[in-house]
């Protein structure tokens, strides 16, 4: 028996040694066909998107769904430098002012991974843009024990070289990052997984096409990056040069002034939230937390409860689960309707998911989310991964009306408005409220937007009798029809 162990052990440690090397000779190969460069600078055209939104700008205006279009980026330009290991990039962009309007406003797009975000031990997210680039990947391979493996993808044989940061996921799980190594020693793709409050355990992919040389470097002619299986960024690359003497002055960052996202970290704990209910009728309230608010609505019906709008976190969807069992006890919350798909309007669903919620949301979403919801969320310690449930859904077309006779709420599909296409607004005609997500009045003195502007016509049409005018963004001040109508010059 002790031979046997023995030599069992002895043919395991073999394996690892041969897959040692082999993993060794493959990222000596694959940064030999690169050019074994210190760093690289490329430049050209890029597109990008306001992940789980979507990116619309002066030439398209109008979200046609989620991730769907995506905004240009001009002049664009990346810096990759090994020795920091950091990376940067910027470009110009001419996107609308937010909010739904379509008038463009000229913006720098800039963001980057500095020498102490790239450490491993640090958090992931703020790493991977680093990483995912072929000459990162492999930069981190070499210092992080990777291993190798052969594997068939798409009719192509790669050589696949896989590795782990230091820094574990919120579950514990080690994270996991794939580099795929072609015939001929360059990289095609590079893929790893994010756990993401909505997308679950979100595989994040970059495919690298086109290799050429650039006057004397080795890079992609074409990037794409996509996230979940969704549109995020896209490089068309014109120009390449290796180990550039003037790195340091490439995509510079710009000024606080220049509109500038870049990735940084927030700090400290959040303040708990402290929730408070406005009676706005026998049975129906409104949950708020103040200043800077999601608010949603809470719905008594004869057996169950509904809830208008989760919440954009797990902590606010948590915070007005525990406040609607306060203010209807004993009743199950059966259902809970969804404005629209962006992430700072979805982010209490999973959070009702694993209450045994049925999430009710305009068609245009389903598809999205119910792919989102139910991806595994083993990288995740909240409370759906703690508390697996299949997210379910009803969806409305144009019109749906929920009523146990007593109590009627009728749900419209808003369209066409710049916003979203999937955009649904809740109307109590008893209580004679409306509540809506996103279509935020002006400031006093400030034209309304394009997105308000498109959403009062619809309400002629549908004829809605409310006083209320509701919003998830909380306004300073309770807001009604007439002021509605005021801001639009009615």
């Amino acid at each position: 028996m002790l031979k046997t162990l023995s030599a069992i052990a002895v043919c395991l440690s073999l394996a690892v040694n041969a897959n040692a090397q082999d993993a060794a000779a493959a990222i000596a190969a694959a940064k030999k066909a690169l050019g074994d460069v210190t760093s690289i600078t490329y430049s050209g055209a890029a597109r990008d998107v306001a992940f789980q939104q979507c990116g619309a700008n002066a030439v398209d205006p109008n979200c046609r769904g989620t991730h769907d279009p995506m905004r240009p980026i001009n002049s664009y330009v990346r810096v990759v430098d090994l020795a920091g290991p950091a990376s940067r990039h910027t470009g110009a962009t001419n996107n609308p002012a937010g909010g739904g309007a379509t008038t463009p406003m000229p913006g720098t797009f800039f963001q980057q991974v500095t020498s102490q975000q790239a450490n491993i031990s640090q958090p992931w997210a703020g790493s991977l843009e680093l990483y995912l680039t072929p000459w990162g990947f492999l930069h981190g391979a070499a210092a992080n024990n990777a291993t190798a493996t052969r594997r068939r993808v798409d009719g192509r044989d790669y050589t696949v070289l896989t590795w782990s940061p230091a820094v574990r996921a919120a579950s514990g799980k080690s994270y996991v990052i794939n580099g795929y190594v072609n015939e001929q020693n360059t990289i095609d793709r590079v893929e790893s997984w994010l756990g993401d409050n909505i997308m679950g355990d979100m595989h994040v992919l970059a495919t690298y096409t086109g290799w050429k040389d650039f006057g004397g470097v080795l890079a992609p002619s074409k990037i794409v990056q996509t996230r979940g299986g969704l549109p995020f960024f896209e490089v068309t690359v014109m120009t390449a040069r290796a180990n550039p003497s003037d790195a340091a002055s490439l995509a510079p960052q710009p000024a606080p002034a220049g509109g500038g996202a870049g990735g940084g970290g927030g700090g400290g704990a959040p303040a708990p939230l402290m929730v408070t209910s406005e009676k706005l009728g026998e049975g129906l309230y409104r949950l708020t937390t103040g200043a800077g608010s999601y608010d949603s609505l809470v719905v008594d019906f004869r057996d169950h409860i509904m809830m208008i709008e989760a919440g954009q976190s797990e902590a606010r969807g948590l915070a007005y689960i525990a406040e609607a069992r306060k203010l209807v006890p004993n009743k199950p919350i059966r259902y809970v309707m969804n404005t629209h798909p962006h992430s700072d309007h979805t982010g209490g669903l999973p959070s009702l998911v694993a209450e045994g919620a049925t999430i009710i949301t305009q068609r245009n979403n389903v598809a999205f989310l119910e792919k989102a919801l139910n991806t595994p969320r083993t990288l995740l310690n909240d409370t759906l991964a703690r508390r697996p449930m299949k997210a379910r859904f009803e969806a409305v077309g144009e019109k749906r009306v929920f009523s146990d006779g007593t109590r009627v709420v009728e749900m419209y599909h808003v369209s066409p408005v710049p916003h979203s296409n999937g955009q649904l607004i809740a109307y109590l005609p008893k209580e004679r409220v409306l509540f809506q997500g996103d279509f935020s009045l002006p400031a006093a003195g400030q034209p309304a937007n394009d997105h308000v502007r498109a959403l009062v016509p619809i309400l002629e049409k549908l004829n809605l009798n409310f006083d209320r005018y509701i919003n998830v963004h909380v306004p300073a001040t309770p807001q009604t029809k007439a002021d509605l109508w005021k801001a639009v010059g009615k």
